[in-house]
């Protein structure tokens, strides 16, 4: 009995676990495995760039022929040797820098992914905070209805009012029953999808008092577009690097060594040969390729950074109208809350207005509501997609 008290208990404190936003992005860091996947990519990368330009393995060659001399027995002539091509220390050094440059600005533009995902995760986040207040004012509408209800039934028993006025409440309860249920749902559905994205316990609860304030002038750190602007740089680092490469006049030699067993002989061979680069186009049309890669890299990086500055100003713009409008809506609310729906209450139980409009201004001060709900919802999703645009690491 002990010990279904004990495990009850642990339940119940799993059960009733807050977690804040920062323990959702550390987890999503932790558990997600597109780091694990990036990483092992990068190890993969650098092994295929080792193996590329690692030298070319040593040739055997052998070669046998039947020699048959004028007054003389016939006999067997045979040649075995090796032979090997060999780079100079220097070049193989810059063609391994060439592509690790290149493999590490591929990875890097890769990781932009893993600041999306965080900054999506913060997203729903907040969209599952707005979730919940829409939920708690659903309830709270409810509520008060239910109470009205309550109380017109008694007043109907007294034959104060008609049946037609309390089945006309009756019919908003059973509307505000149904909105409330897909609201709860809506609720329970966002917080189960961002725990189980994360990886946590799916009985927790979102703490939700850590949100982003809703601001019409949003500042943006410095340092933005840090991974574009590295893997730029490492880009034209690589075509630099390939530039100086292609201009070296020799860059590797080749050595032979053979034995030779002629029919009266054994003769022993050392050769050299040098391929001469300047003899023929090939260092040339390299070197004017790695020119035009670097040429390119610039192009699309300014392109890029155009046309992300063009979509962080529209964005900003965007925000900022959806903080007026925010901001109005509130105005709004806090009137029809202090001012008209008391007046609308107070004349609807004096009897001088119908229950029609008390009922039609209950649902335009929750259609504010909603609207308040459905405009913060869109503010954040831009907000989230401005700071992956800026490539905001925290």
């Amino acid at each position: 009995m002990r010990y279904l008290m004990i495990a009850a208990l642990l339940t119940g404190l799993l059960a009733a676990q807050t977690v804040t936003l920062d323990k959702v992005i550390a987890a999503s860091k932790k558990y997600n495995r597109l780091t694990n996947s990036l990483d092992q990519k990068s190890l993969a990368l650098e092994a295929k760039n080792r193996a590329d330009t690692s030298s070319d393995p040593i040739e055997l060659f052998m070669n046998g022929a039947k020699a048959m001399p004028l007054n003389a027995p016939k006999k067997y002539e045979s040649s075995v040797g090796i032979a090997k091509n060999i780079k100079f220390g220097s070049i193989i050094d810059k063609e391994r820098r060439i592509n690790r440059l290149n493999n590490e600005a591929d990875i890097l533009e890769e990781s932009s992914q893993l600041l999306t995902y965080t900054q999506a995760i913060k997203n729903i986040y907040h969209q599952h905070c707005i979730d919940a207040r829409e939920y708690q004012s659903l309830l709270q509408n409810y509520n008060d209805l239910e109470t009205l209800y309550k109380n017109k039934e008694k007043a109907y028993e007294y034959q104060e009012i008609s049946r037609t006025e309390l089945l006309q409440l009756s019919i908003e309860k059973k509307q505000l029953l149904a909105q409330l249920g897909a609201s709860r749902m809506a609720k329970e559905n966002s917080r189960r999808y961002l725990l189980s994205q994360v990886r946590l316990n799916e009985n927790a609860t979102l703490s939700c008092r850590d949100t982003y304030p809703i601001t019409a002038d949003v500042r943006l750190p410095m340092g933005q577009f840090t991974l574009t602007t590295e893997a730029y740089k490492k880009r034209v680092d690589s075509a630099r690097t390939a530039i100086s490469r292609h201009s070296a006049p020799i860059d590797s030699v080749n050595l032979t060594l053979s034995r030779d067993k002629e029919i009266d002989m054994d003769r022993y061979t050392v050769g050299v040969s040098i391929p001469l680069n300047f003899t023929s186009r090939r260092s040339e049309e390299e070197r004017l390729a790695a020119m035009h890669n670097e040429r390119a890299a610039t192009y699309k990086y300014e392109e890029t950074i155009h046309q992300k500055r063009s979509q962080i100003k529209n964005i900003r713009d965007d925000l900022r109208t959806k903080a007026q409008m925010i901001d109005a809506i509130r105005t709004n609310i806090e009137e029809y809350r202090t001012q008209l729906l008391p007046l609308i209450k107070k004349s609807y139980d004096l009897g001088e207005s119908s229950v029609i409009e008390y009922l039609l201004n209950r649902q335009k001060y929750y259609e504010l509501r909603q609207q308040l709900y459905a405009t913060q919802k869109e503010y954040y999703q831009s907000l989230f997609t401005l700071y992956s645009l800026i490539e905001k690491k925290d």
